[in-house]
């Protein structure tokens, strides 16, 4: 009974409580983070004497045109960029860092030493800087095939300039948008390995020996036994690895594309908003983290 007593104050385990069931102490931290809130908007109004115009903000999410028509303001069009660059760098690092999670997992020495080389190198260098040398200098090798790359989506017909411009990048910037999703795609890579090895190599190894006595192959072992299992542990650090992608997008803004952030100072030079700007940015990345930290809590269930 003791033992089944513990298991219920097991996180992942437990019940979701009530408002019935809520303890004093729940009460108590509700009530203080919320007077914390409340006392540092008030302070914030009383020393800023701000005056609030939220309305003038909406212009740069849904502007109108010449002819009076809605489109795409600034900031819409910036967090569509961010989105676009998230999607990208995510694919690149999921892919690059399972490949090489699988690769190196339960190897030493030398077989893993390329491996190490890579997570190391790139999970040690700041991101910025990693920018920084992929544009300025790989760039400067790339810049040619960019260029004719280019000049074949021009003459490409309508509806296929349309789709690149809306899923890779708009005409003029496909460079910066390469090595934004080259920089992100590769630095989080490494992290994403590191993730996919510690899950391999965390199953069990009494699964690999029962996998192997079945005459699996060691293919046969990752695809069928090792990785479904390995899988459930994943997915609470590649969540948290996914948000952390969409939040450096930001980084890209260094290079002049286009993406949230870049969009967000372009507004804010020129309508001289500050508090409600940089409020609305924050709210459109906390939803966007919401989403994927939602997607991994609705994966963990299904996996259970």
């Amino acid at each position: 009974m003791a033992e089944q007593t513990q298991l219920n104050y097991i996180p992942g385990y437990s019940r979701p409580r009530g408002w019935r069931q809520l303890r004093l102490t729940d009460i108590a931290l509700a009530a203080g983070a919320l007077s914390l809130a409340v006392a540092f908007c008030w302070r914030s109004m009383d020393v800023t004497q701000h005056a609030w115009d939220w309305a003038r903000l909406w212009g740069y999410v849904i502007s109108t045109d010449t002819k009076g028509e809605a489109q795409a303001g600034m900031l819409l069009i910036g967090l569509f960029s961010t989105l676009r660059l998230g999607f990208w760098s995510l694919l690149l690092a999921l892919v690059s860092g399972g490949i090489i999670g699988v690769f190196c997992a339960r190897r030493r020495g030398f077989a893993a030493l390329p491996a190490t080389l890579y997570i190391n190198a790139l999970r040690n260098t700041p991101p910025l800087v990693l920018l920084f040398l992929v544009y300025f200098f790989a760039g400067s090798f790339f810049a040619e095939p960019f260029l004719n790359i280019e000049d074949s989506i021009a003459s490409m017909p309508k509806w296929f300039r349309w789709v690149c411009a809306v899923f890779v990048a708009p005409p003029g910037q496909l460079d910066r948008m390469a090595a934004a999703v080259l920089t992100l795609g590769l630095y989080s890579g490494a992290y994403v390995a590191e993730i996919v090895r510690a899950a391999i190599e965390g199953v069990d190894k009494g699964q690999w020996d029962a996998a192997a006595s079945l005459g699996m192959s060691a293919s046969q072992q990752l695809r069928w036994i090792v990785v479904p299992q390995a899988f459930r542990t994943m997915i609470p650090p590649l969540t948290g690895q996914c948000i952390s992608v969409f939040k450096e997008t930001t980084l890209a803004s260094i290079i002049s594309l286009p993406e949230l952030t870049f969009q967000s100072l372009e507004v804010m030079a020129v309508s001289r908003m500050t508090f409600e700007l940089w409020i609305a940015v924050a709210a459109l990345y906390l939803a966007v983290s919401c989403l994927w930290a939602q997607l991994g809590r609705w994966l963990e269930k299904c996996q259970s």
